[in-house]
């Protein structure tokens, strides 16, 4: 089985760092709230931490731009120490009009009234989040992929959003594909009219491997996550480059190391949640090196996958897919041209209408 990343009209690169919206609450070691596009949308200001609008300075439509243009700009104003008192920047709707606000954005200003912000009347403190995860497993238009018997729809299949999501289309996108893949499962069922048998080894394999940590003295968990949490911010965050990613990729690997060497207590794995977090976490470690070596060997930048060091997207009639294939114990990073089977880059599907 293959994830699928970097693909400018298909699929994505797989990123730690693609917000679909802020993260109220500031700063890169504080937790709060996911508050939508549409409050930028709507005219609301992005503010410095001395009160700049600062989206002018990186692109003409100023806080309408695209979102991996607004992460960068935010991260670049951080990095400047340009900060709000936690370390992040505001964003402002008071000039709206309050009422207006919490009327429109009735749910965001209770978001951020628990996180201790006046959305409508005042300023609230932001920073990127990682919310989405573009890219995924390679699946067919029909949601099968190459390993009979699984289909993949939604976050976790690559395939539906170019460079930047566009706002709602997650939903959709869980939504439009889970239903075809329900449709396919049951026609596929239908069609075999037949149960297969389980692959014994494959079952005792990972048996094994999920009880792996009942074998290691009991460790703190949380804090191996949150370490790594750390690391994908600082080295493969919003803004990478060849020397940060490969420092990330050593960093990623020394946490899988200790993981490794780190177990749960307790012999009752029914409702052990601790067990969940080492497997999870374990999953996250994975991941993590995936989109590091992707990010590293797509040496260009497309939208919310943007290295400092090779800022510039490439001719577009040249792009590719980046896949990864886990391969007798060692992870392969491969490329595959994209197909203009369709429409072509600068062309439009519509009779008459180019694009720009």
């Amino acid at each position: 089985m293959a994830l699928r990343l970097g693909l400018p009209l298909r699929d994505l690169e797989m990123v730690q760092f693609h917000p679909t919206g802020l993260l109220a609450g500031a700063a890169t070691k504080m937790t709060g709230t996911v508050l939508e596009e549409g409050l930028r949308g709507a005219g609301g200001y992005l503010l410095n931490g001395q009160g700049k609008r600062f989206m002018f300075d990186y692109d003409e439509a100023g806080e309408r731009a695209t979102r991996d243009v607004v992460s960068r700009a935010i991260y670049d104003e951080m990095r400047s120490g340009n900060t709000s008192p936690n370390g992040g920047v505001y964003i402002a709707m008071a000039h709206l009009g309050p009422d207006n606000v919490r009327n429109r954005f009735s749910g965001m200003v209770k978001r951020c009234a628990d996180s201790g912000f006046d959305l409508a009347a005042g300023q609230v403190e932001v920073v990127p989040t990682a919310h989405y995860f573009m890219g995924g497993v390679v699946v067919d238009p029909d949601t099968r992929t190459d390993m009979a018997g699984l289909y993949v729809a939604g976050e976790d299949a690559g395939g539906a959003h170019g460079s930047n999501r566009l706002g709602g289309n997650g939903v959709a996108n869980s939504t439009v594909y889970g239903g075809v893949a329900g449709d396919v499962m049951g026609a596929d069922a239908v069609k075999t009219n037949a149960l297969q048998d389980p692959d014994e080894t494959i079952l005792s394999a990972e048996i094994e491997r999920a009880i792996y940590p009942l074998s290691k003295p009991p460790a703190n968990i949380f804090a191996l996550r949150k370490k790594l949490m750390e690391v994908m911010w600082e080295d493969v965050g919003v803004i990478r480059t060849k020397a940060s990613i490969e420092r990330g990729i050593d960093r990623v690997s020394a946490i899988g190391d200790e993981l490794m060497e780190s177990g749960i207590s307790g012999t009752n794995l029914a409702f052990n949640l601790t067990w969940h977090d080492w497997l999870n976490l374990r999953s996250l470690v994975d991941v993590s090196l995936v989109m590091a070596q992707a990010a590293l060997s797509r040496e260009n930048s497309r939208g919310a996958h943007y290295r400092e060091d090779f800022p510039d997207s490439g001719a577009m009639e040249d792009s590719y897919f980046t896949v990864a294939r886990q391969q007798n114990n060692a992870l392969q990073v491969t490329r595959e041209p994209v197909d203009f089977s369709i429409v072509r880059p600068g062309e439009s599907v519509l009779e008459n209408d180019e694009i720009g």
